[in-house]
């Protein structure tokens, strides 16, 4: 109703990509905490299990799926799956992401479709998987992808994520276009720097952690502070958001 604004997700099934651990957990218990029932997806199973564990603790429903988005028969045993445990799906969270930190000279073809079919192709497919159920089932739903600060600016030894990234944000806005008339609302957000093991990881190559120093709130951001963000975008409160990607960066782009 107008004059009412709701972050609550009771009543709604969110599916996740990439939920065993970093950001996908902590979106993941976010969403649990708003009310939502949960589809955690993950390579990591025994991770995503101790996920869903953690928020059936907190009183929703929640089930874990063994996931490899670079596999499309991966991606629709999972969207099948949480059709079939729990009937729809209201919020699809595309989160799952690969980094490999390298000039742009030495990375290898097998490399560069690895980055891009994680980063821009598993999401494309999994949003038309989601998407399609959502017209079946008469769902007004709402699609996130998970993007990141170089994907609007770029990052040096970076090229092929920035670059699938940057077209993962296109995509958003091309969906959001698309899918309106359905009530679907497609939406981003892109984190900067954000302490999990994948940034721990890149974080060994000096040059990429030079890039620290950039942000201008002075630290990496936590999971918990991207998880918010998608609380907003998957929630009736962002019920009026659609083709936009929110930069959750500390001001990075902004200099």
């Amino acid at each position: 109703m107008p004059g009412q604004i709701s972050f609550d997700l009771k009543r709604k099934t969110v599916m996740i990509t990439g939920a065993g651990r970093g950001i996908g957990k902590a979106i993941a218990v976010a969403c649990a905490n708003a009310g939502a029932d949960l589809a955690l997806g993950s390579r990591h199973v025994e991770e995503c299990e101790q996920v869903a564990h953690a928020c059936r603790l907190l009183g929703v429903r929640a089930r874990s799926w063994t996931l490899d988005v670079a596999q499309l028969p991966s991606i629709r045993g999972f969207v099948d799956g949480a059709l079939t445990e729990f009937g729809r799906i209201d919020v699809l969270v595309n989160n799952a992401g690969l980094t490999i930190v390298k000039p742009a000279e030495e990375l290898s073809e097998a490399e560069f479709d690895t980055v891009c079919n994680i980063n821009f192709k598993a999401p494309y497919f999994a949003s038309a998987m989601v998407a399609k159920s959502m017209f079946e089932r008469g769902v007004k739903g709402s699609i996130i992808n998970i993007s990141s600060q170089v994907g609007h600016v770029g990052g040096p030894l970076r090229s092929a994520y920035a670059g699938a990234k940057g077209g993962l944000n296109s995509l958003t806005r091309s969906l959001a276009a698309e899918w309106a008339r359905h009530g679907i609302r497609v939406t981003g957000v892109s984190p900067t720097f954000t302490r999990t093991e994948m940034m721990e990881r890149a974080a060994q190559n000096p040059e990429f952690r030079k890039n620290f120093e950039k942000v201008p709130l002075g630290r990496p951001a936590e999971p918990e502070e991207i998880a918010a963000a998608v609380i907003y975008l998957a929630s009736d409160a962002g019920r009026f958001v659609t083709g936009h990607t929110l930069l959750v960066d500390g001001g990075f782009t902004a200099v």
